[in-house]
C-alpha cells in the first residue's frame, strides 16, 4: 500500500486539478469529512488505505486519495448525493474495454517475473545490454531536446517507470506527472520518484486536469491500447493541457505498410542468401527464453493501430506545427531476425532515422508524433518554431 502523503501536498496540486467530467474545481477533504458526507450505501466503496479525498461541487462526486494516490476512475468515484453521478461508467462497451486492459497489466504486465523484471517489459521491450537494447533506448532518449522543463510534465500512461529513459523525461522539471490505470503501476513510481512525483489513477480520454498547466508532456506506446473510437479524444485531451510553447510527445507502433512489407522480404531473401538462418535461430531461441520465463497473461491486450496518414490527420486537426517522425524501422523480432546482436545495424538504423526522420516514417515500426502549442501573441498572430 502507498505511503499516506500529507494533506500540503496535495493543496500544491489542487492548482492543477479540476473534475475529469465537468472540468469544475475540486477541494480536498479529509477521510472524516468525506465519510460525513457520503450516503450511507457508498461508505462501503470507500478503498482501504484512503486518507483524504477532492470533491467536485459541480459533480456532487468525491474521488479518494490512497495514499499517495489520486484515484479519478469513473468506476471508483464516490457519489456525494444519491442523484449524483448516475451516468458515469454506464458505457458498458467502453468500460469493458478499460477494465480488460486495467486487468491485463494489474495482473500481469506490471508484475515481476523471475528474474525481477516486469512482464511487460519483458514481452515487449527490452531490458539486456543487447544491440536491441541499445537501439531502443537511443531512440526514446530522442526526446530530450523537445523537453525543455519547467514545473510539470505529464507521463500519460507512465506504468511503474519501467525504464531509465522514463527518469530521464523529467530532469529539467520540478515534478513528474504520472498518470495510468493501474494502481500496481503507480505504486511502483512511487518508489522511484518519492515526492518529485504526483500520482492519478485516470482514463486519459477524460484527464483531471485544468487547461494548458504542463510545461511538457510524453505518452508511450498508450493510444494503441485505447478503444477505437476514442483514441482521437485521448490525443486531444492530452493536447488540451499542454501550455503554449511546450511540446506533446507521442509514441505508438503504426499499422505496417505495402514499402515496410516489400522492404522486410527483401532484407528476408539477403539473410538467406548470406546463410545465417542457422546461426539466427539459435540466437533467438536463446533470446526469447527471456521473455518467456514470464506467467501467461491473463488474457488477449487489446489492441487497435492506425496508420500514417491517421495521425497525420489527428495531429493537422489540433495544430499547424506537428511533425510524424520515425521512432524506429524495426519491431523487436524483426531487429534481431535480421542483425542478431550487431551493435553496427543499430548505429545505423539509428542514424538513418535521425538523418531522414520524415521519409523513414513511411516505413517505420513505430512512430513520434510531435505536437507543439504555439504561442499566441497580440490578435491573432501565433508564433511557431523555426
Amino acid at each position: 500500500m502507498a505511503e499516506a502523503a500529507s494533506p500540503s501536498r496535495f493543496q500544491e496540486f489542487q492548482e492543477i486539478l479540476c473534475c475529469p467530467r465537468t472540468k469544475g474545481a475540486l477541494s480536498l477533504i479529509t477521510v472524516a469529512e468525506l465519510l460525513e458526507r457520503l450516503p450511507r450505501d457508498e461508505r462501503p466503496r470507500v478503498p482501504d488505505g484512503t486518507t483524504a479525498a477532492f470533491v467536485s461541487g459541480s459533480s456532487l462526486t468525491a474521488y479518494p486519495i490512497i495514499g499517495r494516490i489520486v484515484d479519478f476512475l469513473d468506476q471508483d468515484s464516490l457519489r456525494l448525493s444519491n442523484d449524483a453521478n448516475e451516468n458515469l461508467g454506464k458505457d458498458a462497451h467502453r468500460t469493458s474495454i478499460l477494465q480488460s486492459v486495467k486487468r491485463w497489466y494489474d495482473e500481469f504486465g506490471w508484475q515481476s517475473n523471475e528474474r525481477g523484471v516486469y512482464n511487460d517489459t519483458a514481452t515487449f521491450s527490452q531490458v539486456a545490454s543487447t544491440a536491441h537494447g541499445f537501439y531502443e533506448l537511443s531512440s526514446h532518449l530522442s526526446l530530450l531536446d523537445r523537453l525543455a522543463g519547467g514545473k510539470y510534465i505529464l507521463d500519460a500512461a507512465s506504468g511503474p517507470i519501467a525504464h531509465p529513459e522514463n527518469l530521464a523525461y523529467s530532469w529539467l522539471y520540478k515534478y513528474h506527472v504520472c498518470v495510468d490505470i493501474s494502481l500496481k503501476a503507480l505504486q511502483e513510481a512511487d518508489t522511484k520518484l518519492g515526492s518529485r512525483g504526483f500520482y492519478c489513477m485516470v482514463d486519459i480520454c477524460h484527464l483531471p486536469f485544468r487547461d494548458a498547466v504542463f510545461d511538457g508532456a510524453v505518452s508511450g506506446y498508450t493510444i494503441q491500447h485505447i478503444e477505437a473510437s476514442r483514441q482521437s479524444t485521448a490525443v486531444a485531451e492530452l493536447y488540451r493541457v499542454l501550455r503554449p510553447g511546450a511540446h506533446l510527445c507521442v509514441i505508438s507502433s503504426v499499422n505496417s505498410t505495402r514499402t515496410h512489407r516489400v522492404l522486410m522480404r527483401i532484407m528476408s531473401g539477403i539473410r538467406r542468401a548470406l546463410r545465417l538462418l542457422r546461426a539466427d535461430a539459435s540466437r533467438r531461441r536463446e533470446q526469447t527464453h527471456f521473455g518467456n520465463s514470464s506467467p501467461a497473461p491473463p488474457h488477449e491486450l487489446y489492441f487497435y493501430g492506425r496508420d500514417l496518414a491517421w495521425w497525420r490527420d489527428r495531429a493537422s486537426e489540433l495544430t499547424a506545427s506537428y511533425s510524424v517522425e520515425a521512432l524506429r524501422l524495426f519491431s523487436k523480432e524483426e531487429f534481431e531476425f535480421f542483425f542478431n546482436d550487431s551493435r553496427r545495424a543499430a548505429i545505423a538504423a539509428r542514424k538513418l532515422e535521425t538523418l531522414f526522420p520524415r521519409i523513414t516514417a513511411r516505413i517505420c515500426t513505430y512512430i513520434l508524433l510531435d505536437l507543439h502549442k504555439p504561442i499566441t501573441i497580440g490578435c491573432g498572430f501565433r508564433k511557431t518554431p523555426e
